[in-house]
């Protein structure tokens, strides 16, 4: 697929990322790297109905007092799904197609945040959170020797819900789930498409507070 180019993008900053985990960590930060399930919904859910089980997740945030943090995520989650449905094309020679498909999504949110934090110290701390910014979501259809590709940016949203487990030495399991939604987009078929799916992350976080 052409988006191979992404994944490479998203691993270099993942590299920084790690990079500057490793050098230190700065005081009032949260840092996490966790994997993700993906269960597609909506217009996403009738384009590929295919729980995903390849994704992960990035997120680094700045205390900005006791209980609030702000910062940014990326992430990566793969959708798949082989069918033989008939699809129908919007595309400026409008028709329907019916074979064996192979439907790709690969979904880039990039995005700023704000949470909120309900717990003290090294306590069990639930919170809640929203992100807010964008995906690169790059879409194929492959039928055939026919290849219908989509590649765009699409702004979105991304509320949060989740919780930190202390661990030792300012390290923690997160638990964490959000509702993925996309405020626009196209089909690779053509037509208008709003891509949404939830997350279910896990993974660990270290902290400086």
């Amino acid at each position: 697929m052409r988006t191979q180019k992404f994944p490479n993008k998203i691993f270099i900053i993942g590299l920084m990322f790690v990079s500057i985990l490793s050098q230190g960590y700065a005081q009032d930060w949260l840092s996490s790297i966790t994997y993700q399930m993906s269960l597609p919904s909506g217009d996403t859910k009738n384009y590929i109905d295919e729980t995903s089980f390849s994704g992960f997740g990035l997120d680094f945030r700045k205390m900005v007092s006791d209980k609030t943090t702000i910062g940014f995520l990326i992430g990566w989650n793969v959708f798949h799904k082989r069918s033989t449905e008939t699809i129908e094309l919007q595309t400026e020679n409008p028709g329907a197609i019916t074979g064996v498909q192979d439907r790709y999504i690969n979904s880039f949110p990039i995005m700023l945040n704000v949470h909120r934090y309900f717990g003290r110290g090294r306590s069990t701390t639930p919170y809640i959170g929203l992100n807010a910014g964008g995906f690169v979501m790059a879409q194929q259809l492959n039928i055939g020797i026919h290849t219908f590709q989509q590649d765009e940016w699409q702004w979105g949203i991304a509320p949060e819900i989740g919780i930190i487990f202390p661990l030792e030495r300012n390290s923690a399991l997160i638990v964490s789930g959000k509702y993925q939604y996309a405020l626009s987009g196209e089909s690779p078929v053509g037509g208008d498409i709003n891509h949404e799916y939830w997350t279910i992350g896990i993974g660990f976080a270290w902290s400086q507070y």
